[in-house]
């Protein structure tokens, strides 16, 4: 994560284990150039084992936060408002000076009174909160929700600190929400490799990323990270995790970047922009990969074939497309070029040698 350009890397909750905060110290020694960040409720007793874990970090961030929905705060909390303000008041201050930054999070605040939460956000940053968070925990809110939300946030406390966003990913919208932060001004985003966490998830970092190098026309910010780190920091997080990769999860599934339909394989041959919205090595993912299959057109199987130095008429071309169709229904695609000769020649296919630098 440091390799690619993580500006802040959340290194864990301390109060949640003997091992986790072993695990957080060891973190603090490894990292040189991200700010190790650690999360932790607004008390006194959190907030100390927090900071023994970060002594080591080159630069440090507690992460507080509380939950201000009424929802919350009545059947989890068990506390009023004033009460919740009053922690997290507390919490601020008693964490300055023990961390570089100090940064306060409204967890469910999607669900919050906006009037609350507005002042709680402008009593976090008197208190001393470097930035301040606005997280929708239920991954519930629409894109333009949370744009009015870091709007209103944002106007409450002014332009003294910056106002984040935690997106989860319950209805899908976690990278478009996070997205719509950033044009209303939000100015950091939490994000996971992946987009693994609670339920559905979070936000994708490498799906927010993308976005914005895509879109970069559109949004006035300047990026640390690495693209071209994103391929291999995801398949280091899908191995060490044991996850299943995706079949059709974006950038990063089994199926991202790989091609079938006649129609798309033929503009893809011509052009890779055709169907491709980026040259998938500029994120370190490996591109342009077809499979034949029921959607197959003969350019595909041309292409198959010249790759191992063989041709065919077009007459007996097609009649070989077909051939391809039906069996994928009951064989599977077929996904490499060897594969495809073999299948040919066991048909009965005359295979002629093409010319040029890859005839055989």
């Amino acid at each position: 994560m440091e390799r690619a350009g993580t500006d802040v890397i959340e290194a864990g909750f301390p109060a949640n284990s003997q091992a986790e905060r072993e695990s957080i110290k060891m973190i603090s020694r490894e990292v040189e150039a991200s700010e190790v960040a650690v999360l932790c409720r607004p008390m006194k007793a959190d907030i100390d084992a927090a900071s023994e874990t970060v002594s080591r970090a080159s630069r440090s961030r507690v992460h507080l936060w509380i939950a201000t929905s009424p929802l919350h705060m009545r059947y989890k909390l068990n506390m009023p408002p004033q009460k919740v303000m009053e922690r997290v008041v507390e919490g601020v201050r008693y964490a300055q000076g023990k961390f570089d930054v100090v940064q306060f999070t409204a967890e469910d605040a999607t669900r919050s009174e906006i009037e609350f939460l507005c002042d709680l956000m402008r009593e976090a940053v008197r208190a001393g909160a470097h930035e301040v968070n606005l997280a929708d925990t239920l991954g519930c809110a629409l894109p333009e929700q949370v744009s009015l939300l870091v709007q209103e946030v944002r106007r409450s406390i002014g332009d003294r600190v910056p106002v984040g966003v935690h997106c989860h990913n319950d209805l899908g919208l976690a990278t478009a929400n996070c997205l719509s932060a950033i044009r209303s001004g939000a100015r950091h985003i939490d994000v996971t490799v992946t987009g693994i966490g609670e339920r559905s998830g979070n936000a994708s970092y490498e799906q927010v990323v993308v976005s914005l190098l895509f879109h970069k026309d559109h949004f006035d910010i300047d990026l640390s990270v690495d693209p071209s780190k994103l391929g291999e920091l995801c398949d280091t997080v899908i191995k060490e995790m044991g996850l299943l990769q995706p079949l059709c999860q974006p950038l990063i599934g089994q199926n991202a970047f790989k091609h079938e339909s006649g129609i798309h394989v033929h503009g893809m041959l011509s052009n890779p922009m055709t169907y491709e919205l980026l040259n998938p090595s500029t994120i370190g993912i490996k591109g342009e990969q077809y499979v034949l299959g029921k959607h197959t057109g003969k350019a595909a199987v041309r292409h198959f074939l010249e790759k191992k130095g063989c041709t065919l008429p077009d007459d007996e071309l097609m009649r070989l497309t077909d051939l391809v169709k039906e069996s994928s229904l009951l064989s599977g695609p077929i996904d490499d070029p060897g594969a495809l000769v073999k299948f040919a020649q066991d048909k009965g296919f005359d295979l002629k040698a093409r010319e040029g630098p890859h005839g055989n």
